[in-house]
Order: C-alpha cells, then structure tokens, then sequence
C-alpha cells in the first residue's frame, strides 16, 4: 500500500489533481470542505499499487490534523499555482512541516507546479520551481491539470516510484543490482566470444 497527501494553498488544484488522476476527467468546481481519500489500484513498472491519496479539506492549516496526516503518508504532492507567488512561497513552510514531523530529509516528495496553461498570468518562473525542488530535494513536474491528464499520471508516478523505490529493503535493492551487473556481463562475455 502506497500513501499519498497532497498539499498546497487553496486554489492549487490539489483537488482537481486528485479527481483528473482517478478519473481522466477535469472538473473545475469543488467542495473544499470535506476531506476525501481516493483509493485504487494501479500498474507502476509491471508492479501493482494499491494506492491512497488523501486529499485534505482547506483547513489543513490546523497544525495538529496536518502532522497526523504527514505521519499517515509515505510521500507528498506539493502544489503551487504558477500564477499566484504565495502558493509557491508557501511549499518550503509545508516542506518544513513534513521533514520536522517524518524527523527525516529524505521524505519522497514531488513539487507540482499547477496551472501551466495560464502563461499569460504566470508569476512564477519554471527556473524558480526547479531551483526550489532542488533545494528541498524534491521531484519536480510543471503541468497543467486542466490541459494533460499523462503529465498529472507522470507526476503521482513518479512519487509512486520516489516511495517504492524507498520501502524496498536495501538488500533487495542491493541484489537487484548484483543480478543486473552479472547479466550485463554475461551479455558482453558472450557478445565478445561470438564471431560475426
């Protein structure tokens, strides 16, 4: 099971992310009052996922539910608004929030920067995101949820596989690469003992 919250200030399209990614439909209007945990199922890498993104109601702010859903969570969408410089401020006090409550700086995470099909309102540069995502060591995706359902799956994806790629046991990973080394050098033994 993989656990995902999403955050960002109201107007990020947290929930528009959410509901485009389980359904590949966009839907401009929303409650944001209830708190709402999508589940389903998905296929990453020829692996399946059981998946559950929490979407919080916009009093997230209220710092005792916001810890008790960061401790929930195995990784975190961070959304901003490239037309409003607030949201993007905002992330690096969530980003704070997330790595004093998981007591970790290695927590798999994804910056989104929302809204890329309004340029004409852009107040935040793509340069600016990715030099924020690598400051606090995040993933980074400029989309549009409203425009291009496969660049939100990339984005859940990529976190999906930020989290996996984390919960594997390190003797796994390990052995994965020692099988992968010995069959690469099986591959070029033979290749070089072969005559064309």
């Amino acid at each position: 099971m993989v656990k995902l919250l999403v955050l960002g200030t109201p107007n990020t399209g947290k929930t528009a992310l959410c509901v485009r990614f389980m359904t590949k439909r966009f839907i401009g209007e929303y409650d944001h009052k209830k708190e709402v945990t999508y589940r389903c199922c998905h296929l990453v890498d020829q692996e399946v996922v059981n998946l559950e993104i929490l979407d919080p109601a916009c009093k997230e702010t209220c710092a005792r539910s916001l810890e008790e859903s960061i401790r929930w969570a195995d990784g975190f969408l961070l959304l901003y608004s490239i037309t409003h410089r607030h949201s993007f401020l905002e992330v690096s006090r969530l980003k704070r929030i997330i790595d004093q409550t998981k007591q970790s700086l290695a927590v798999p995470t994804v910056l989104v920067a929302n809204k890329a099909d309004l340029e004409i309102g852009r107040e935040v540069t793509t340069e600016e995101g990715q030099r924020l995502a690598r400051d606090l060591r995040c993933g980074f995706r400029e989309l549009s949820v409203a425009e291009a359902v496969l660049a939100v799956e990339a984005a859940v994806f990529q976190l999906i596989r930020r989290v996996l790629d984390q919960q594997r046991p390190l003797p796994d990973r390990r052995s994965y690469m020692l099988t992968m080394r010995h069959a690469l050098t099986r591959k070029l033994t033979r290749s070089k003992t072969m005559q064309w």
